[in-house]
């Protein structure tokens, strides 16, 4: 680990329009500390970053965010702010600014602040992985923004992930790497509060050393036994077995992370995959681990139910996994899930949980990017499916694409609907709304759409889509709608 460094760096400037006055109610009432995770302005309602991020490649264009603010109205372009890249972009170092939006209070004063992974950011001259964080105040996100953390070139950073995985009721930013040459997992723990110039607490590091974990993969925190205190799922590929993956718990609490749980289903199989995310399906205070198994090509997966995609649902427990609840996997083929599973259909991508339909049950939300909708390859399409007593259930599923009555737009070859996801509760009802984001969209502009939520669920009707150049974006290859903040 000698070759590791963590580095605070300089504040990187990027440029704010805020179209409209926002949270101006706000302002008088001043912070509180139940308002919402994602709350930026204070203002009591849910809102949503969008991010446009360039390719990993010199000569794209800088990278931004757009974030619409909730109200009672839920989301709406005209309450927006946009945040870009432009002062700080250099074509031979890429920034990706707008990749992998994750929110949350820092520090500690009431409004949430966004955060954006941001791959081979140019840094005092130099390039590294970087996790950088606009704060969240009465008027919006800050023009500028922080570096919280910087890691050198030898490490690969594959993601981050943010939860109090220590129990001092502040949440903590995990990052997640492998260091070229050394084959173990780790990731780095910096630990809330941070002030205002980026600097946590404190930092703590971990590693992951055991049954050849070797390459991670990605990452997502939530309190799966129940204790208050936020717990880590991190997925996995071994390097020797490249088309294996796997998916490890590590319970947190005050005294640091605990040895890795590895994750089986029935028959004893690895469970694994691409993406991963953490909540509450049966509502029994116990976080369910989901894992996004959505490349369904290897050779490993002859043996496993996951054809065209699936959803690998893990339950929680006082000792992190259920003993009592078996793990399950779901796909298209599952009883009651509309359609049927078909290789490359990518179903498990762009996970995302919350309660659709306000019956207190969360709901899981997954894109299935390459799903083909007649002659159209990989068109795109959308499942919510629904939590229950029982857990998560193909019963009442619902699909979405642009070919679905009252979904704007039209279907087309390679459009790829459902690449992102989120579920937000932007009017504050206590139901989610659907949020999809398809950054492959009319030539790779993006688009976004937005879906209401009912007592029966995510609706299509008055649904509506916007591309960058709604919200001032230039969208010749904005990639707009890449990553959805969750």
């Amino acid at each position: 680990m000698s070759k590791r460094r963590l580095a605070l760096a300089a504040a990187a400037a990027v440029t704010a329009a805020l179209t409209v006055p926002v949270a101006a109610q706000a302002a008088e009432a001043g912070p509180a500390a139940s308002r919402p995770h994602d709350d930026f302005n204070g203002d009591g309602y849910p809102d949503l970053a969008i991010g446009a991020p360039p390719k990993t490649s010199a000569g794209t264009k800088p990278g931004s965010v757009t974030v619409l603010y909730g109200s009672a109205n839920g989301l709406s372009t005209s309450r927006r702010q946009v945040l870009d890249d432009s002062k700080v972009y250099d074509e031979s170092h890429p920034t990706g600014y707008g990749t992998d939006l994750q929110s949350a209070d820092l520090d500690g004063d009431g409004y949430a602040d966004l955060l954006s992974f941001i791959q081979w950011a140019p840094v005092d001259g130099d390039r590294g992985n970087t996790v950088t964080v606009n704060w969240g105040g009465p008027k919006g996100l800050s023009a500028d923004r922080d570096n919280l953390v910087r890691l050198p070139d030898s490490v690969w950073t594959y993601g981050f992930t943010v939860g109090d995985v220590d129990g001092d009721k502040h949440p903590d930013v995990i990052t997640l790497g492998n260091e070229y040459g050394v084959e173990d997992g780790y990731g780095d723990v910096l630990h809330g509060p941070f002030d205002r110039s980026g600097n946590p607490a404190r930092t703590s590091t971990f590693t992951i050393d055991t049954d050849n974990f070797q390459i991670a993969r990605t990452i997502a925190a939530g309190d799966v036994n129940g204790d208050g205190i936020a717990d880590l799922a991190v997925g996995a590929v071994d390097s020797e077995e490249p088309d294996s993956r796997k998916t490890a718990l590590l319970l947190g609490s005050s005294r640091g992370l605990a040895a890795p749980i590895w994750l089986k289903d029935p028959n004893g199989r690895r469970m694994g995959g691409e993406d991963l995310a953490i909540g509450d399906l049966n509502k029994d205070g116990y976080a369910e681990i989901v894992i996004g198994h959505s490349m369904d090509v290897y050779d490993s997966d002859v043996e496993l139910p996951t054809k065209g995609g699936a959803l690998g649902v893990v339950y929680g427990g006082p000792n992190g996994v259920s003993t009592t609840r078996k793990p399950v996997w779901i796909n298209q083929d599952t009883a009651g899930v509309p359609g049927a599973g078909e290789r490359g259909d990518g179903m498990g991508t762009g996970l995302s949980i919350g309660d659709t339909d306000g019956d207190g049950y969360q709901d899981v939300a997954t894109g299935l990017p390459g799903e083909d909708l007649g002659t159209l390859a990989d068109a795109g399409s959308v499942l919510v499916l629904r939590g229950g007593a029982h857990g998560l259930t193909g019963t009442g599923a619902k699909t979405f694409h642009q070919n679905t009555t009252g979904v704007p737009g039209t279907a087309e070859k390679n459009d790829r609907f459902g690449t992102a996801t989120t579920l937000v509760d932007a009017d504050g009802d206590h139901k989610y709304g659907l949020v999809v984001g398809d950054p492959a969209e009319n030539a790779n502009n993006g688009s976004v759409w937005v879906f209401a939520a009912t007592s029966g669920g995510i609706t299509a009707s008055r649904s509506f889509t916007f591309g960058a150049a709604t919200v001032g974006v230039t969208p010749t290859g904005a990639r707009f709608g890449t990553s959805l903040g969750d």
